[in-house]
C-alpha cells in the first residue's frame, strides 16, 4: 500500500530521478576510469561524457507530475545511455566492435554477454527486494506491463554498471573467445562455456568489497542494504 501511495506521488518522481541519476552517474564514472587508462582516446571520451552530463542536468530539472514526466525521464536516460554504449563500442578491441544495444537476440558478442549478465543481476535485485519486504511488481517508471516485476526493473538501473564493467573488462583483457557463442536465427547466444566464464567474473565483482558509508561491504550487500533503506523509508513515512 505504501509503495503505491509513495510511488505515484511527488516523492515517487524524486525517487525515479534519483535512481536514473545514479545510473547515469555510474556510467560517467566508468568512462572516466577508461579515459584515465586510454590517453590517446581521452578527447573522444570526454566529449561523450559532456553529452551525458547535459542529460543528467535535464533529468534533475524535471518537475512535472510523474505521469507527465515518466516518458521524459526515460528519454533522458536512453539518450545518455546511447552515448555511454557508443563509447564502449569505440573502445572495445577490434574483433568485437558493436553498434548500440541489442537484446533478443543479441546481434553481437558484447551484447550477448551483457544480456546474460543483466539476467543474473536481475535475479539478485529481485531477491533483495523480496528479502526487504518490497513488492517487486509495484514500480515507478517501468509500469507499462502489469505482469512485469516493475520495481526490479526500476532498482536494477542503479546497478547496471556492475554488469557493464564486468563484461567490458573481460573483452578489454582479451578473456573472451569466439567459441563462447553460438549462432541463432537473427543473432547470437551465449553457450555453456561462455556462461561459466561470465558467471564467475560477475560473481567475483558482486562479492568485491568497497567503502560504503564508512564500512567495507560487498556489492551484493550494498544492493540488499539499499533495498532495506527503501522499505524502511516507506515504513517511517507511514509512521
Amino acid at each position: 500500500r505504501r509503495q503505491i501511495e509513495i510511488f505515484e506521488s511527488g516523492e515517487g518522481l524524486e525517487l525515479a530521478k534519483e535512481w536514473i541519476g545514479e545510473k547515469i552517474t555510474t556510467f560517467i564514472d566508468h568512462l572516466k576510469e577508461l579515459e584515465y587508462k586510454r590517453h590517446a582516446k581521452a578527447q573522444e571520451i570526454e566529449l561523450e561524457i559532456d553529452e551525458m552530463k547535459k542529460y543528467l542536468e535535464k533529468l534533475y530539472s524535471v518537475d512535472l507530475n510523474l505521469d507527465e514526466s515518466r516518458n521524459t525521464i526515460m528519454a533522458y536516460e536512453g539518450n545518455a545511455s546511447k552515448h555511454y554504449y557508443n563509447t564502449l563500442a569505440f573502445l572495445i578491441p577490434e574483433p568485437f566492435k558493436f553498434h548500440g544495444r541489442s537484446r533478443r537476440p543479441a546481434k553481437d558478442e558484447f551484447n550477448c554477454m551483457l544480456n546474460y549478465a543483466f539476467g543474473i543481476l536481475y535475479s539478485k535485485v529481485e531477491k533483495a527486494c523480496i528479502i526487504a519486504g518490497l513488492d517487486p511488481y509495484i514500480g515507478i517508471l517501468h509500469t507499462d506491463n502489469y505482469n512485469k516485476k516493475s520495481l526490479v526493473f526500476d532498482i536494477i538501473e542503479k546497478y547496471r554498471f556492475i554488469a557493464n564493467k564486468t563484461v567490458f573488462a573481460l573483452f578489454s583483457m582479451k578473456k573472451v573467445n569466439q567459441s563462447y557463442f553460438d549462432k541463432v536465427y537473427g543473432g547470437l547466444t551465449l553457450n555453456k562455456e561462455g556462461k561459466q566464464v561470465l558467471a564467475l567474473a560477475l560473481t567475483e565483482k558482486l562479492n568485491k568489497e568497497k567503502n560504503y558509508n564508512g564500512r567495507r561491504l560487498t556489492n551484493i550487500d550494498i544492493i540488499q542494504h539499499q533495498c532495506h533503506q527503501i522499505a524502511n523509508n516507506l515504513i517511517s513515512e507511514e509512521a
